[in-house]
């Protein structure tokens, strides 16, 4: 056999190298099957609005995915909301104690913050609550996991507007502010010098 570099190569080592080769395949094969890092955002069929819009004071969304094999997975699910105001939501996975197909989350993000998991014979779930949500910036819900055979995870997240004031509160802010001012205003300080 001839190498790329034109020398030969003793007939032994080639027989090693297609043992080596074909071992790393069986491996290859044999191994659960790693699925890179796969981004939602809203409005795919993975992550959707289920009632109200980005403009309504109240919007509620389901996630999810599902696989039909052993595999890893790091899945995240993003939006934006025109609008500031506090999110929550829960996550879960079901399997049976005796089955072979088991979904596991090993960790769960929420705009780069870990959030834990409860894990019985069942499956898992996780709920979290008050997470402040900004005009116009990007939030991620991460999910990271594996499976053993085939799996579900679902969830959903919620989205509460922060209360806009009453232009009569408003009114009365500005008045209050003006008074304020008009007090530091009238207050002189008189300077002697010996």
């Amino acid at each position: 056999m001839v190498c790329m570099a034109g020398f030969k190569q003793p007939e032994g080592d080639y027989d090693m190298n297609k043992y080596v080769l074909g071992a790393m395949a069986a491996v290859a094969l044999a191994a659960p099957a790693t699925v890179g890092a796969t981004t939602f955002p809203i409005g795919s069929a993975n992550f959707f609005i289920t009632s109200g819009t980005p403009f309504t004071p109240s919007i509620t969304a389901s996630f999810f995915n599902g696989f039909e094999t052993s595999t890893s997975f790091d899945d995240s699910f993003t939006f934006t909301i025109p609008q500031n105001g506090v999110g929550s939501g829960s996550i879960s996975t079901s399997f049976s104690s005796n089955s072979e197909n088991k979904l596991t989350i090993s960790n769960l993000f929420v705009n780069g913050v870990s959030y834990a998991l409860t894990t019985t014979a069942s499956g898992q779930s996780a709920t979290v609550g008050n997470i402040p949500i900004v005009f116009g910036a990007l939030n991620t819900i991460r999910v990271v996991g594996s499976t053993n055979g085939s799996g579900v995870y679902s969830g959903t997240a919620t989205f509460a507007a922060l209360p806009v004031p009453e232009p009569s509160v408003w009114a009365m802010m500005i008045i209050g502010f003006g008074a304020v001012g008009m007090a530091f205003r009238r207050r002189s300080t008189r300077v002697a010098f010996s």
